[in-house]
């Protein structure tokens, strides 16, 4: 091989494969109209979509193909819902309250009947159920079932790792996927469930590159402060840029791997809820250009 040729094959795919995502994690307070604006704004072409607001959206007489259409007036594709947790029979949570429960209650043929009518072709799922309700055979056994049943929707299937729920790091969660064998089935890659998991690069390495349909970035402090609880850190995260996380070294690598696919800026935080448009369109779009730019990814 050409050393000149195998340089330039390097650096080309040292990019973010397609449009920039504005997760629904940013824009959950701003209605459908605002969260398309943000992502404009932001200069993002992909918005992911939380299943119960997009459900009542649709109630408040907003149909799927009028959210459709204004997603394609402003040149943003809505491409992922996030996320599925009703995916196995004993998926409750027993670390969360009443209320994060029945926001998260919708079962699995409602969600994939949702992709269909938005023409959403991604989804995430959360093992929301604890630790050793399940036996491994038993887990892969459910999301194989659900990886074929969202085929049937032409729907993928990506599976996160969440240390506070039931497949903790990203070697658990790979091993899942790859167990189930599924060609719909992949992985989510977020930063703080990798930081919190104590999961490493090397396990990153493992998965195939065309495994990791979703990047999301987001930013802490290495040891989760004194007093805070993994729930809470979870919903309380610094935009990317502003903590301790190595995030230049993990892009980079996912770069070198060629695996960056639906990169977002993904902030939960109590902080947004009373942020406009504009604002949110503006903190996501500079931290993770900012990001982007400091590891030397093109975008």
């Amino acid at each position: 091989m050409n050393p000149a040729n195998d340089d330039t094959t390097k650096a080309a795919s040292k990019r973010v494969h397609d449009p920039l995502v504005m997760p629904f994690s940013n824009v959950r307070h701003l209605d459908f109209r605002d969260k398309i604006r943000a992502a404009k704004l932001a200069g993002f072409g992909q918005l992911s979509l939380h299943p119960h607001e997009t459900r009542d959206t649709i109630k408040g007489g907003l149909r799927p193909e009028d959210m459709r259409e204004i997603a394609a007036e402003n040149d943003v594709a809505v491409t992922r819902l996030d996320p599925l947790s009703n995916w196995n029979p004993r998926w409750l949570p027993t670390n969360m309250g009443a209320s994060y429960i029945n926001d998260f209650d919708i079962g699995a043929a409602e969600f994939f009947e949702l992709c269909e009518q938005l023409g959403i072709k991604y989804c995430s799922l959360n093992a929301t159920f604890a630790e050793d309700i399940y036996t491994t055979d038993e887990v892969v056994e459910h999301y194989a079932s659900t990886c074929d049943l969202a085929a049937q929707y032409d729907v993928t299937c990506d599976l996160e790792n969440l240390p506070i729920w039931g497949v903790k790091t990203l070697r658990q969660a790979w091993s899942i996927v790859f167990t189930a064998d599924r060609p719909n089935g992949g992985i989510v890659f977020d930063t703080l469930h990798y930081v919190r998991s104590g999961s490493t690069l090397d396990m990153l390495k493992e998965i195939p590159a065309g495994r990791v349909h979703c990047v999301q970035l987001n930013d802490g402090p290495l040891r989760l402060p004194a007093g805070v609880t993994l729930e809470e850190n979870c919903f309380d995260r610094g935009w990317p840029g502003t903590g301790e996380f190595p995030l230049i070294e993990i892009v980079r690598t996912l770069a070198d791997m060629d695996a960056l696919r639906q990169v977002s800026p993904e902030v939960f935080s109590p902080h947004n809820a009373t942020r406009s448009a504009a604002e949110i369109a503006a903190l996501s779009s500079e931290s993770l250009q900012a990001l982007l730019d400091a590891a030397n990814v093109a975008y």
